[in-house]
């Protein structure tokens, strides 16, 4: 866990008049986004090379990041796992790298009864609420929306999601995604969240954001807060994927939204040296236990056009999760799974432990390679 100190961001001289007030004002984050080369050279020099790639890149999908995310940074380089995670690179727009990619590879678009609303298992839905996130994330799975103009959906679309969802009883579980739903005002927010809340046979409604790791701030915001204290459907999934993103201030966040009896889950994406070793995983999972945030699911790279560049080898997952298991407990372990691509869903992969199995008995293999024999 990294310990940001207090006013750790005078350091970078662009902000060092910055105060307290506003640098941990959460729209005070969102309303000064770095979206150009020209902002992110007030920040940190950018030499030719990286010039070069931003303009070709970022004119195709966009670039957007919160000052406090960016100051995360620790190498302006490829080589920081943050910076990889948001910074442009020509990998996204080579032809050559986008074998066996699709700009929706889920059909969510395709499988959506109205407008915004995708309807992929019996039971649940996606609601994607915005197509707007404060970081655009060079990996996203909807990197589609970086081609559109930012926008929330009106009020006219969301009651027709709203109107799908009552006629339909089976569905008994609604995802609140985008873009980022919380970067939504909280008077919006709050529209979505009573509509789904007076539907009777919704019994959990997850909301799928990313602000706890760029923009933690939004979470002291009482007014939120006070949302998730009214609506107790509510579940918060977020996404951290290196502990270099996980700080002081990601533990006070999470213990505000705990104190409301939100649960705080996390999902993970395995990406090529990114965080794609066994320790950097480890570390990743024991530091988001310490913030009391259950890791939820660690996902092999989507086949999403402009971000293939970041996937590695499907058995690199299993690996990990193998070297996880007797290192830490069940509770720091994540499911390793693939989305299928044709909107065919999630499906879990695992190691396999068992070596042989007879009528009689079962021989294992554990966590340390030795083989445990047992009758059945």
């Amino acid at each position: 866990m990294v310990n940001l100190e207090e006013g750790y961001w005078k350091k970078i001289p662009f902000y060092k008049n910055v105060d307290k007030t506003r640098w941990e004002d959460w729209k005070w984050q969102i309303a000064n986004r770095l979206t150009s080369l020209e902002d992110v050279r007030k920040v940190f020099p950018v030499d030719k090379a990286l010039k070069e790639v931003f303009l070709k890149t970022a004119t195709i999908y966009h670039f957007g990041t919160t000052p406090y995310y960016l100051s995360l940074i620790k190498e302006f380089s490829y080589n920081d796992p943050i910076f990889k995670q948001i910074f442009p690179h020509t990998d996204e727009i080579n032809p050559e790298k986008q074998t066996h990619t699709s700009l929706d590879p889920f059909r969510e678009e395709e499988l959506s009864p109205v407008d915004g609303l995708t309807h992929r298992y019996p039971d649940r839905v996606l609601f994607r609420a915005t197509n707007f996130c404060s970081v655009y994330c060079r990996h996203c799975m909807r990197k589609r929306n970086f081609l559109e103009p930012e926008r929330a959906r009106p009020k006219e679309e969301y009651d027709r999601m709203f109107e799908y969802i009552r006629k339909n009883p089976q569905i008994r579980e609604v995802l609140i995604s985008g873009g980022d739903p919380l970067t939504l005002p909280n008077k919006k927010l709050e529209y979505i969240l009573k509509n789904l809340y007076q539907i009777d046979h919704i019994d959990i409604i997850r909301i799928g954001s990313r602000e706890l790791v760029v923009n933690p701030y939004r979470f002291f915001d009482e007014g939120l807060l006070e949302l998730f204290d009214k609506y107790d459907k509510v579940w918060l999934v977020s996404h951290f994927n290196h502990p270099n993103e996980i700080t002081n201030i990601t533990k006070q966040a999470v213990k505000n939204v705990l104190k409301t009896g939100t649960p705080v889950l996390n999902q993970t994406v395995l990406m090529k040296s990114v965080n794609d070793d066994e320790k950097t995983i480890e570390t990743l999972m024991r530091d988001l236990l310490r913030c009391k945030i259950k890791p939820y699911y660690l996902f092999y790279c989507d086949p999403v056009e402009g971000t293939i560049h970041f996937r590695t080898d499907l058995h690199r997952g299993v690996e990990i999760l193998e070297h996880l298991r007797g290192k830490v407990s069940g509770l720091a372990t994540p499911i390793y799974a693939v989305d299928l691509e044709g909107g065919y869903g999630k499906v879990p992969v695992f190691p396999n432990y068992i070596v042989e199995e007879t009528d009689e008995y079962v021989i294992f293999r554990n966590y340390e390679g030795k083989l445990v024999k047992q009758f059945k």
